[in-house]
């Protein structure tokens, strides 16, 4: 009677994604950001980093990938094939977020630690890019915090056992 109601991430598949989904959704909007950053205001004409959006584009399909395909990544190819789909999206999303970061270091220090008569649109354009940096470090962070969970391992690929213990 203390348990009868069934587990809630194993009769909601979309519950045991909500990392996944989390960090797709935050990395798509950190590109997008990216991009509108990269092309308006301030920082017009600097050009776009192509890498961060492929990186980024990537990442968010590769998520919604194993997101929607989770429930039916079953055996040894399946769990090896989620499991390179998260790992392989979390360092595509800790690229763009390296790769966005830097672009913007000169940008940072032009208002932080040469604070005369810079424009107000650089300050607006560093804070849309922290906005976007922000973004990438959350679906960093979900994505960690999701390859901790292992509610959802069905296989491992050593098994503990505890030993006999001797008898003298």
């Amino acid at each position: 009677m203390a348990n009868d109601k069934p587990n809630a991430i194993k009769s909601n598949p979309l519950g045991a994604n909500v990392p996944e989904i989390v960090a797709a959704l935050a990395g798509a909007i950190g590109t997008i950001v990216y991009v509108v950053n990269s092309t308006t205001g301030y920082m017009a004409g600097q050009g776009v980093d192509a890498a961060v959006v492929a990186c980024g584009v990537v990442a968010v399909v590769a998520l919604l990938a194993k997101a929607v395909l989770g429930g039916r990544l079953t055996g040894t190819a399946g769990g090896v094939l989620a499991d390179v789909l998260l790992v392989g999206s979390e360092a595509l999303l800790i690229v763009a977020f390296a790769r966005f970061a830097l672009a913007r270091v000169r940008l940072a220090a032009d208002i932080y630690f040469i604070p005369v008569n810079y424009p107000a649109a650089e300050e607006t354009a560093l804070n849309v890019a922290l906005a976007g940096v922000a973004c990438y470090l959350v679906a960093i962070v979900a994505l960690i915090v999701k390859a901790f969970i292992a509610r959802d391992v069905d296989r491992t690929a050593l098994t503990l056992v505890p030993a006999e213990p001797a008898v003298a």
